[in-house]
C-alpha cells in the first residue's frame, strides 16, 4: 500500500505540478477499511491537495472500468482556479435542530447568492439522506447537488466517508463549489413510460386511491392486457414503477421529465397503491418498466441529448454514480455506464463508485434515486 500511494503523488505532481491541487476526490472498496485512516492521510500528504473528499463504496469505477466485487481505490485530482471550495461534515443531530434555510447557510457557511454546487456522501446506517437533500434544496433553490450513499457495510458504522483528512463512520461529508465552475448532470432512472399520463385524484400520504377518478390498479388491470409481451413481462416481474411529472406544466412529458419511484404494495379490496413518495392530488404520473436494455437506451439518449446541448464544450472531468442494482447483474457485462460515458465524451479523468442511493437532480431539484446513474461533469461557465 505505502508504495502504491508514493506512486500515486508522483503521478498527480507530473500531472499538476507541486502544491496545485485543490480537490481530490476518493472512493475505496470496503476491504481497505481497516487501513482506511492511514490510506487517508497519506493519499491526501502524497497528492497535497487542499481539499480531499469520499467514501467506501462496493464497488469502484475509473476512467475506463467498473470494478465489481473486488478491491480497488478510484481517485480523481483537479486544479481549481478561481473556484473556492467549502467542506462540511453534518449528522443526524443536524436535521434534528433545523430550523429552516438560515441554519443550513449558517451550518455550511455559505450563502445561496453564491451559487454554489454540491457534492456530498451520505451513510445511510445513521443519517436520513432524503430528509437532508430536502432540506439542503430548500436552503439553496436550483442549485446542483450530486452524490451517493455509501455502499458497501451491513449495518451502521461499517462505512466510511472521510473530508479533509478526516475519517467518519457517520453522517454526511460535502462540498460546496462556488466561483469559476459549472457542474453540468445527467441523471438517467433507466425507466420509460407505459400507457397514457394521469392525474392523481385522491391520495394520502404515499397512498393513491384514485388516477383519473379511477383506482389504480383497475387502471392497470385493463391496461396491461393491451401492452406488447416484453412490456407485460416486466410489469409481472416486478419491474414496474411510476413516474412523477417535475415540471407540470409542460405539454407532453418524456423521459428525463419523471420522478421516478418503486411501488411497495398494493390494496386488493380498495384497489390503492403504495408509493415510495408523498404524493398528492392534482400531480401528474406515468406508469414505467425498466429493464437492461431500456436502462441502456435511457443512459446513451440523455448523454447525447447533454452531449449536443453542450455545443463542442469539453467538459474537464467528471464523477459517476451508479446504483449496486445496474452494472454487470443488469446488464449482462461489464463497464457499460462508464463506457458509454467515454463514447459520448471521449476519455474523460472520470471517478465513481456504485452507491446505495444516488443523488442528482430531476428538473431543478435534486432527489435521492435507486436504479440510477448520475454523471456529474465539471465544466467552465459559460462567458
Amino acid at each position: 500500500m505505502p508504495g502504491a500511494v508514493e506512486d500515486l503523488g508522483r503521478q498527480v505532481t507530473a500531472q499538476l505540478g507541486p502544491a496545485n491541487a485543490e480537490l481530490a476526490v476518493m472512493f475505496v472498496h470496503p476491504k481497505f477499511v481497516p487501513q482506511i485512516d492511514g490510506l487517508v492521510e497519506s493519499v491526501h500528504k502524497a497528492i497535497g491537495a487542499r481539499h480531499m473528499i469520499g467514501c467506501t463504496g462496493a464497488g469502484i469505477i475509473g476512467v475506463d472500468q467498473e470494478v465489481e466485487q473486488q478491491p480497488a481505490i478510484s481517485l480523481l485530482v483537479g486544479e481549481l482556479p478561481g473556484v473556492e471550495v467549502a467542506p462540511f461534515h453534518l449528522d443526524e443531530k443536524n436535521l434534528e435542530e433545523s430550523t429552516g434555510s438560515a441554519f443550513w447557510h449558517f451550518q455550511l457557511e455559505l450563502e445561496p447568492d453564491a451559487s454554489p454546487q454540491f457534492l456530498m456522501f451520505v451513510d445511510p446506517f445513521t443519517t436520513h439522506a432524503v430528509q437532508l437533500v430536502d432540506a439542503l434544496t430548500e436552503a439553496y433553490p436550483q442549485a446542483p447537488i450530486i452524490g451517493g450513499l455509501a455502499s458497501g457495510a451491513q449495518r451502521a458504522g461499517e462505512n466510511r466517508l472521510f473530508l479533509d483528512g478526516k475519517v467518519y463512520d457517520e453522517g454526511a461529508v460535502g462540498i460546496g463549489l462556488t466561483g469559476n465552475i459549472t457542474l453540468q448532470t445527467v441523471v438517467s432512472q433507466g425507466c420509460r413510460p407505459i400507457g397514457e399520463p394521469l392525474v392523481v385524484t385522491r391520495a394520502e400520504k404515499n397512498v393513491v386511491f384514485e388516477l383519473g377518478g379511477r383506482p389504480p390498479m383497475k387502471i392497470l388491470q385493463e391496461m396491461l392486457p393491451q401492452l406488447p409481451a416484453k412490456d407485460r413481462q416486466l410489469a409481472r416481474s416486478g419491474l414496474l414503477f411510476l413516474g412523477r411529472v417535475i415540471n407540470e406544466y409542460q405539454e407532453e412529458y418524456g423521459r428525463g421529465d419523471f420522478l421516478i419511484r418503486n411501488l411497495i404494495e398494493s390494496d386488493r379490496e380498495s384497489g390503492a397503491l403504495a408509493v415510495a413518495d408523498f404524493m398528492r392530488t392534482g400531480q401528474t404520473v406515468q406508469f414505467q418498466v425498466r429493464d437492461g436494455e431500456t436502462a441502456d437506451e435511457d443512459l446513451r439518449q440523455l448523454l447525447q441529448k447533454k452531449h449536443h446541448s453542450l455545443a463542442g464544450k469539453p467538459p474537464h472531468a467528471a464523477l459517476l454514480f451508479t446504483c449496486l442494482g445496474r452494472g454487470e447483474g443488469m446488464y449482462g457485462s461489464a463497464h457499460h455506464d462508464i463506457q458509454a460515458v467515454r463514447e459520448s465524451f471521449g476519455p474523460l479523468p472520470v471517478a465513481g463508485f456504485f452507491c446505495n442511493g444516488e443523488i442528482g437532480p430531476v428538473g431543478q431539484r435534486a432527489f435521492v434515486h435507486g436504479f440510477t446513474s448520475v454523471l456529474g461533469l465539471f465544466m467552465e461557465p459559460a462567458p
